[in-house]
C-alpha cells in the first residue's frame, strides 16, 4: 500500500504540470466557442487550483497499474471510473459542465470515447514494443 501511494503522488506531480496547459486550452476553446472570459481573480485562481488537482489524480490514479495483485482488466475499470469521477467533479464545480441531462450525457460519451482511443492507442504501442522485444529474443 505504501509503494502505490508513494508511486501516486509521483505519477500525480508529474502530471500536475499540464493542469495549468489544459486549463489555458480549455478557456481558449471555451472563449472561441461562447466568448466566455473570466472576470475575476478567485474564478481564475480557482480554476487553475482545480486543474491542477484534477491532473494530479488523474496521473497519480495510473499507479494502479504497478497493483500487481489487480488484472489489467480490474486495473483499467478502476482507473476509468475515478478519472471519470475527478473530471466530472472538477467540471461540475467549476461549472465548466452544466448540470443538466444533456450536457451530462455529451460529456460521459466523449469521455468514453477519449479513454477508449487514448487505452486502444497506448495498448497498440505496448504490443509493437513487445513484437520488437520478442523479435529480439
Amino acid at each position: 500500500m505504501k509503494k502505490f501511494i508513494l508511486n501516486f503522488i509521483k505519477r500525480g506531480l508529474i502530471a500536475a504540470g499540464f493542469g495549468p496547459l489544459i486549463l489555458t486550452i480549455f478557456y481558449y476553446g471555451y472563449y472561441l466557442a461562447i466568448h466566455y472570459n473570466p472576470t475575476s481573480t478567485l474564478e481564475v485562481n480557482k480554476n487553475i487550483l482545480s486543474s491542477l488537482l484534477l491532473t494530479f489524480i488523474a496521473g497519480g490514479i495510473s499507479a494502479i497499474f504497478k497493483v500487481e495483485k489487480l488484472s489489467l482488466g480490474i486495473a483499467t475499470l478502476i482507473n476509468a471510473i475515478v478519472i471519470y469521477l475527478d473530471y466530472l467533479f472538477f467540471y461540475l464545480f467549476n461549472n465548466w459542465v452544466e448540470m443538466s441531462f444533456t450536457p451530462l450525457i455529451i460529456f460521459t460519451i466523449c469521455y468514453i470515447f477519449g479513454y477508449i482511443i487514448i487505452w486502444l492507442c497506448i495498448y497498440h504501442q505496448v504490443k509493437i514494443q513487445i513484437q520488437k522485444l520478442n523479435q529480439k529474443l
